[in-house]
């Protein structure tokens, strides 16, 4: 259970450099690549919160100097309005980042169909999120490898024992941590406001321009 392992304890490793700098070595030399794989494919960093995740894209910008700045970027609601450009970005795909370190953003409602690769770096006790979260990969994307070379798989880096906890606990059990109201709402607008995206109507585009003002919040 979640209480058997103490917060405190689980922010120690996971905000620990040899944790962060071995999983990105992991994930760059193991990851799914493209482009004749000289390219690491779309990946998902699923960060425990907004300083983890800073933590994260500082220790890949140190390792990886040839693609500080671009490459992986964090994208959680700290970033405000500009968290839907970012998002639009990470979802091109030629665009950059690479990799989006991602805090409760990516995990539910918006497809990338590009992604490859899911680094799971934090604990999840929910069996629904969980689902959610692998689902990120699921996503089918023709012609991803050349053309007629189409995605057949995606990987899951679990550094937090997830699945093993899943094992024993097939029904996942409820976490104490409660996500900030204002977060939440600051996500569902997002994501109402990706879901619009493509609607043509005038309704849709003006509720789609509130919702993204209202980011400013």
């Amino acid at each position: 259970r979640p209480e058997k392992v103490g917060k405190e304890a689980i922010n120690k490793w996971l905000f620990n450099t040899p944790t962060v700098d071995n999983f990105l070595k992991d994930l760059m030399e193991k990851g799914i690549k493209i482009d004749g794989g000289d390219k690491l494919g779309k990946t998902i960093i699923f960060a425990r919160n907004s300083d983890h995740a800073k933590f994260i894209v500082t220790r890949f910008d140190a390792n990886y100097p040839q693609h500080k700045g671009h490459f992986c970027a964090q994208i959680d609601y700290t970033l405000g309005k500009d968290a839907e450009g970012m998002i639009d970005k990470f979802k091109k795909a030629d665009g950059m980042p690479q990799i989006a370190v991602s805090v409760d953003m990516l995990d539910t409602g918006i497809d990338v169909p590009e992604v490859v690769n899911l680094v799971f770096a934090k604990p999840v006790y929910s069996k629904v999120k969980f689902w959610q979260m692998i689902g990120r990969g699921t996503r089918k994307c023709e012609n991803l490898f050349g053309p007629g070379d189409d995605k057949k798989c995606f990987y899951v880096f679990d550094y937090c024992e997830n699945f093993e906890f899943f094992e024993t606990n097939p029904g996942g059990v409820e976490s104490n941590a409660v996500i900030p109201l204002s977060q939440r709402i600051f996500r569902n607008r997002l994501v109402l406001a990706e879901m619009l995206q493509d609607n043509d109507s005038e309704d849709s585009a003006a509720i789609r321009k509130e919702s993204l003002d209202n980011l400013h919040e």
